[in-house]
């Protein structure tokens, strides 16, 4: 989808049209950061997670909104219907990205994929009033990097054989997994293009670059085939959650405090999703916008955040070095599991008695508003 975010909020408020968007905070959240700009605001530089007050620098005449809760989600699950009309192996690679294999259907459209796309496309413009990008070719990651070449609302068509040609001149970094860190070890060599990885060979990239050797001459060669997976297969891995903090700060106490929330947060979507997790994550952001995480596997299964809390702040103690403030803090679960999946139970803890009342605390937060109810130990007045 074409700025999904940003495109979702202008369907449903065509006045914010004509103007730079920048979904993610108002003009006075100059902590919060990017969500989602719109095209206009990407023209003045503007990108997700860049910080509010940078983006007010760049686009002061711009409209700034917070995320509507619910409206993403609703939208995505409307894309999602829309494609599934014309194939059932469609992979949800996010809430606004999937893979369709239509090998199977191609005979009703004249064995022309560019006019599927084209109506795909026409049908989710004319339902929902947002637009879409397609690449298409017979290799996923191909497709994934064609279809941000044409953008906003294009199509773009490799046709079989012609992967390597096509990938040939494009930058290294339009690789999934080629970021910051891996990026300048690749260029130290002259490695900019993805046609530059052909230069080597898998044996180089296993002891100078330290990973991605298959992966990369793979792509490099247009031959990295995964199969599409429907999404009934293909099951969600990791649920998050983030919170900007109103300030740096490397008080432990407000961290904990600040924690418990994102945890509570973080499993109220769990339980909301019919998941349980035994693998948390804790992350912070510090005040220069370097990024540290600590895991643990705990010894069973949850979805109660009482039962993390304790490993929760053990790991956040692990990230909070003398002398440095913290901007971000968030929680990460993953090795999911449904719900109905049995839970290995305390024999000295009334798990039961819980989960009944985290259960009822959802309702009443949903029926009215998160903060409706907290926790004693959540209150910043806490000694």
């Amino acid at each position: 989808m074409d700025a999904f975010f940003a495109s979702c909020e202008e369907a449903l408020n065509p006045k914010l049209k004509g103007k730079p968007l920048i979904v993610g905070g108002t003009k006075k959240d100059t902590r919060s950061i990017v969500s989602c700009p719109n095209y206009l605001a990407r023209a003045r530089g503007i990108k997700t997670a860049m910080p509010i007050s940078r983006a007010l620098q760049l686009a002061p005449d711009g409209n700034f909104i917070r995320c509507t809760k619910g409206l993403y989600s609703d939208f995505s699950k409307r894309v999602m219907a829309i494609l599934n009309n014309y194939t059932p192996v469609i992979e949800k690679a996010s809430i606004d990205e999937a893979y369709l294999e239509v090998s199977g259907v191609m005979r009703q459209y004249d064995n022309n994929p560019v006019k599927l796309a084209a109506i795909i496309k026409e049908e989710i413009k004319n339902e929902l009033n947002i637009t879409c990008s397609v690449g298409i070719s017979s290799v996923k990651i191909v497709s994934k990097i064609a279809s941000k070449q044409n953008k906003p609302d294009g199509i773009t068509f490799v046709p079989d054989g012609q992967e390597k040609e096509f990938l040939a001149n494009l930058p290294v970094q339009i690789i999934p997994g080629v970021g910051k860190s891996t990026y300048p070890k690749l260029a130290k060599y002259g490695i900019r293009t993805i046609g530059d990885l052909r230069k080597f060979d898998k044996s180089f990239y296993e002891n100078e670059i330290g990973m991605y050797s298959s992966y990369l001459l793979e792509i490099a060669n247009g031959t990295y085939i995964r199969e599409v997976h429907s999404f009934e297969e293909h099951g969600q891995k990791s649920l998050s959650k983030d919170h900007t903090l109103d300030f740096d700060t490397g008080d432990k106490k407000y961290l904990e405090k600040q924690l418990y929330l994102v945890l509570e947060m973080a499993c109220s979507r769990l339980r909301k999703k019919k998941y349980k997790s035994k693998n948390i994550t804790v992350k912070v952001k510090y005040s220069d916008f370097t990024i540290n995480q600590k895991s643990h596997l705990t010894d069973r299964y949850s979805n109660i955040e009482m039962d993390y809390e304790k490993d929760a702040k053990r790991l956040l103690s692990l990230l909070l070095p003398k002398g440095r403030s913290v901007r971000l803090i968030g929680v990460k679960f993953t090795d999911l599991i449904t719900d109905e999946d049995s839970r290995q139970e305390d024999l000295f803890e009334d798990k039961d008695k819980m989960k009944n009342l985290v259960v009822k605390i959802d309702i009443i937060r949903k029926k009215f508003n998160y903060d409706i109810l907290k926790f004693g130990k959540t209150f910043d007045g806490e000694k």
